[in-house]
């Protein structure tokens, strides 16, 4: 949209919160535009931290997604300090108005299960007994249970922490608003954010993205084989006819084929880019996007390649089950 047609829209949101950078309101290059969207939040989006509401993990994905952020797979890492320490590394960027990326700081998120478990045995442990809530200290067998647990998630939870840092740092955004909602839960509250995009409009970008669309459906299933036939030259002389048997030293060869893709290296290669849009880890991704950007079309290769990939989709989903993600 236009600089006039966004001001518009944030006219609709008095009210709003507005994370719109004054940059994306100028008049950009006919390359870009820019796009403005409104984020409804409720109560239960939030954390209710005493009267600070902090926002959950799904609703700053949906502001990063309004914001258009995206991370810097470079600089994210999960490192283990210690015994039971985690440490999570992430830097998120967005698309500036000059069409390059801006890149924010690289932030951390420490994840140290001991110091969680202080925290629970603070806390102590709530617990319901013959319908009247009790709270009571734990047990020795629960506070080894709580610390396996705080272990299975530690690596993920110090990932999804640094994810969340590295959001709010781009955003400029507070950890916390105090006083967000009133108390009657059905207020809700929009949030206004703001992004650079490609402007499809323009011919130049649209030529370029058909031309890195072909890009990747060559790097992905390869040319086409084309089909090579041999010509042979014309004899100089028919010599004579061999009467002893049907052997004719001047008849054509067959013809030669360069034989196509095989239906199942191209069903093997479909499977593959499913994969994809799957909920894979990085590695798996990585080695999927190589093989087909190198154009592997051994069967063999590719059956493995895919046992491999659901054999860590699957150990991913079960760490999900048993810690959750935070």
């Amino acid at each position: 949209m236009t600089p006039n047609q966004a001001r518009e829209f944030l006219a609709r949101y008095p009210q709003g919160l507005s994370y719109i950078k004054p940059s994306h309101l100028e008049e950009l290059n006919p390359l870009l535009e820019v796009a403005v969207e409104a984020v409804i939040v409720q109560r239960c989006d939030f954390h209710d931290l005493r009267g600070t509401f902090a926002p959950k993990k799904e609703t700053l994905d949906r502001f990063a997604a309004a914001a258009g952020i995206q991370f810097n797979q470079l600089a994210e890492s999960t490192r283990r300090e210690g015994d039971g320490c985690y440490v999570g590394t992430a830097q998120a960027y967005v698309l500036g108005p000059d069409g390059k990326a801006q890149n924010g700081p690289v932030c951390e998120y420490e994840f140290d299960v001991e110091v969680r478990l202080e925290e629970l045995k603070l806390n102590r442990k709530t617990a319901w007994e013959n319908g009247q809530k009790t709270v009571r200290e734990f047990h020795a067998r629960e506070l080894a249970q709580e610390r396996l647990t705080l272990m299975k998630v530690g690596r993920q939870r110090a990932n999804t922490g640094a994810r969340s840092r590295a959001i709010v740092a781009v955003l400029g955004m507070q950890t916390g608003f105090k006083d967000l909602f009133p108390r009657t839960a059905t207020t809700s509250v929009p949030f206004l954010f703001s992004r650079v995009i490609w402007n499809a409009k323009n011919r130049m970008v649209m030529d370029a993205m058909i031309d890195n669309l072909k890009g990747t459906t060559m790097a992905l299933y390869g040319p086409a084989h084309a089909r090579v036939v041999e010509q042979l030259p014309a004899p100089a002389a028919m010599a004579p006819t061999d009467t002893a048997g049907d052997y004719d030293p001047f008849a054509p060869e067959e013809v030669l084929e360069i034989s196509e893709i095989s239906p199942e290296t191209t069903k093997l290669q479909t499977v593959l880019v499913e994969w994809l849009n799957a909920d894979i880890p990085t590695k798996a991704r990585t080695a999927i996007t190589e093989a087909l950007d190198r154009g592997e079309s051994d069967p063999t290769t590719l059956h493995e390649l895919i046992a491999r990939v659901k054999t860590a989709a699957d150990k991913m989903a079960e760490m999900k089950r048993a810690g959750g993600i935070a």
